[in-house]
């Protein structure tokens, strides 16, 4: 069904798939209402005790705050906030992150809170306008996403369905 010569049964559930993926794209896109305001952010301050550079973010401690943050990869940059986090001269470091974003990985106890703004020694690396505008890109491409899977799952449906009446 799935290797081999395609037919029928695999261009219909391909087709379901890229209509399911074309809608949870869609969804995200639709939802999205932004970055949480400035107003809505807190600030906290300190030399960077811990970092660690992932695919999806950079994940850090600052010293004497009893929180862990996490810069996502949504926000761009990554390179440029990694290599400000890890200065050998340790600067003191000021985030702005949301309150109300504390998440983690599930295998874990671990919980990261989302930072929006970043300052090192005063001066900024990635600004909240920096950040709502990389987050806005990021949205945007999930749409042209899901127009490319409902084009692609309108072509398996005809694939599939279309032909049925041409003696195929």
């Amino acid at each position: 069904m799935f290797f081999g010569k395609p037919g029928r049964a695999s261009d219909a559930l391909f087709a379901a798939l890229n209509f399911l993926l074309s809608g949870i794209m869609f969804y995200s896109w639709a939802g999205f209402e932004g970055i949480p305001d400035r107003s809505e952010l807190r600030s906290a301050s300190g030399s960077v005790s811990w970092v660690q550079d992932g695919k999806y973010g950079v994940k850090f401690r600052l010293q004497d705050v009893p929180l862990a943050f996490d810069y996502s990869s949504k926000s761009k940059a990554m390179d440029l906030v990694h290599e400000a986090l890890t200065r050998p001269d340790r600067p003191i470091v000021t985030v702005l992150y949301d309150p109300k974003s504390a998440r983690g990985p599930i295998y874990s106890n671990d919980v990261y809170y989302g930072v929006f703004e970043l300052f090192i020694a005063g001066k900024p690396i990635r600004s909240h306008e920096q950040t709502a505008k990389a987050w806005q890109s990021d949205q945007g491409t999930a749409l042209w996403l899901a127009a490319f899977f409902a084009l692609g799952g309108g072509y398996l449906s005809w694939t599939a369905f279309g032909q049925r009446n041409r003696g195929h």
